[in-house]
């Protein structure tokens, strides 16, 4: 009998070890390459986000130069406009709001800031004729307003705002082209409907009725009224959107009353038949000029030259001006053939264009004093090219060191 031994199994102990080792291996792997997607997803991805938004922005620089909205409570973006050290101290230099640069300035016509582009071929026309300053009218006469505004008197008027560029970008075009970027506010002379009840307008004594400057039947317009504490507010807010958008200098242009006939003034009663109702407009001056200072921008207003020699000038009052600097406006056909100049009649019709507006200015020049700097301002169509090179010459030889060339 064939005794067979009793079968003896053992267990692999090697092999089952080797294969939980190897299992364990497998899945701290996967662990380890899990966690590597996780962070590469997570650094990557904000790092392929920053590249593509800043490879959006390069190309988008080629064609509009991009900045921020501006509010009207935002200053400390005002020199981002520009990339240069030298043209910040600049600007920083200004103070009291004086215009304390000298500058020879060509101002755009209005339809310069229809758009980027209008913007772009202006100033490039401007370069070719020598000027160092640009002035842009930023709201016009007649009320309408060519730049992105936030104000909401000026979004109640319907078709008030026509500008599609930030007062930021505008001025940081003009810098970049190599200008110094001055901005113009007309502050009253202002025909909007701003409201559901026309708020800032000149009333009726005693109503809550709209003056108009002639019948509705007629074209009659509403005017911003300087007494009005929405018009006060309303120029301050502007003066500080403007002027904290990298804007050297601020013009105020417009500070004058309507062509107020004798029935007008029964209509509106006591306030504009008192004789000192031109304090009114010293004081509108001086709001937004303190709006315009507030972000170390200087202060311009304009007056008329010929109104300054006639005596006729409501806000060319030097003893009471708190703006310091005064550009006088001069258009030869405009003034009178004679003129009474230190006590002297002379007839200026008689006179070249040099000796008209020596004489013209050099008693602006006396009226106004030693604390007023004048800035004489003309447009160049009112002379032939000898008039207008021989009245440029004048200022010069008066010793004027800027003046502004109207478009």
């Amino acid at each position: 009998m064939n005794r067979r031994g009793r079968k003896i199994y053992r267990t692999r102990t090697g092999n089952r070890k080797r294969r939980t080792q190897k299992f364990f291996k497998v899945l701290f792997t996967i662990i380890i390459l899990a966690a590597l997607v996780f962070i590469g997803y997570s650094v990557g991805q904000p790092i392929y986000k920053y590249f593509s938004e800043r490879s959006e922005r390069g190309s988008g620089e080629e064609t509009v130069p991009w900045t921020p909205p501006v509010m009207p409570d935002d200053t400390e973006d005002t020199d981002s406009a520009s990339d240069d050290p030298d043209e910040t101290s600049e600007s920083s230099d200004k103070t009291n709001g004086e215009a304390s640069i000298s500058f020879s300035a060509y101002q755009l016509p209005e339809t310069a800031l229809v758009s980027d582009a209008d913007l772009r071929n202006a100033l490039e026309s401007a370069k070719d004729s020598g000027y160092t300053a640009v002035v842009v009218t930023m709201k016009a006469k007649g009320g309408k307003i060519y730049y992105k505004t936030t104000s909401q008197m000026a979004l109640s008027a319907e078709g008030a705002a026509a500008g599609d560029m930030y007062a930021g970008q505008i001025a940081a075009m003009i810098r970049n082209a190599g200008f110094i970027p001055i901005a113009k506010i007309n502050l009253l002379e202002d025909h909007n409907l701003y409201g559901e009840y026309k708020t800032g307008a000149y009333r009726f004594e005693g109503s809550t009725s709209t003056w108009l400057d002639n019948a509705a039947s007629s074209g009659g317009k509403p005017w911003l009224s300087p007494f009005d504490t929405d018009t006060q507010s309303y120029a301050a807010y502007l003066s500080n959107e403007i002027s904290g958008a990298g804007f050297d200098s601020v013009i105020f242009d417009g500070i004058v009353f309507p062509p107020f006939r004798n029935s007008d003034l029964n209509y509106i009663g006591a306030v504009v038949k008192d004789p000192n109702k031109y304090k009114s407009l010293i004081s509108i001056a001086d709001i937004a000029a303190k709006a315009a200072e507030a972000n170390n921008t200087s202060v311009i207003v304009t007056v008329s030259a010929g109104e300054v020699l006639s005596g006729t000038s409501d806000l060319f009052k030097p003893a009471e001006l708190t703006v310091k600097t005064v550009s006088a406006e001069y258009f030869p056909g405009e003034l009178e053939n004679t003129a009474l100049i230190n006590g002297e009649e002379i007839a200026l019709s008689e006179l070249t264009a040099y000796e008209r507006a020596k004489v013209v200015f050099s008693e602006i020049k006396r009226l106004a004093g030693e604390d007023i700097t004048i800035v004489p301002a003309l447009r160049q169509t009112d002379f032939s090219q000898a008039d207008f090179s021989d009245t440029i010459s004048a200022f010069m030889d008066l010793g004027f060191d800027s003046y502004i060339i109207l478009g």
